[in-house]
């Protein structure tokens, strides 16, 4: 799986990228010309103790890894985890993730409102 490593990518997905929220985690994307598509996740220690991060992570990695072929073009994501997504199951990112990548194309579905849960 590609993912985003360096900070100065993360940091051109948080401000150039389109910003989606829903009640589990933010999706910041950001279209790119590369050949395939990228995952940067930011999950706070605020959350959670380790075993709770790390879980939100793996979680995170599956959901992208079973869904990124749903994307229409290459983007570079980065999911920011809310308090919320501690203890929600794997079909909830699930449920939370499709809406958001199927809707990427349609300009009404990006700016920041909310998608249904």
């Amino acid at each position: 799986m590609e993912r985003l490593r360096c900070p100065r990518a993360y940091q051109r997905v948080f401000e150039q990228g389109e910003k989606l929220v829903g009640s589990l985690f933010i999706l910041y994307v950001l279209p790119t010309s590369e050949p395939y598509s990228r995952l940067g996740m930011a999950v706070s220690k605020r959350i959670g103790n380790a075993v709770v991060r790390n879980r939100i992570k793996r979680y995170l990695r599956e959901t992208f890894r079973r869904h990124k072929a749903f994307l229409l073009s290459s983007c570079d994501l980065v999911c920011v985890a809310r308090r919320e997504a501690a203890g929600a199951p794997l079909a909830l990112y699930t449920q939370q993730f499709l809406p958001a990548v199927t809707a990427l194309p349609a300009p009404e579905a990006i700016g920041g409102e909310e998608w249904s849960q």
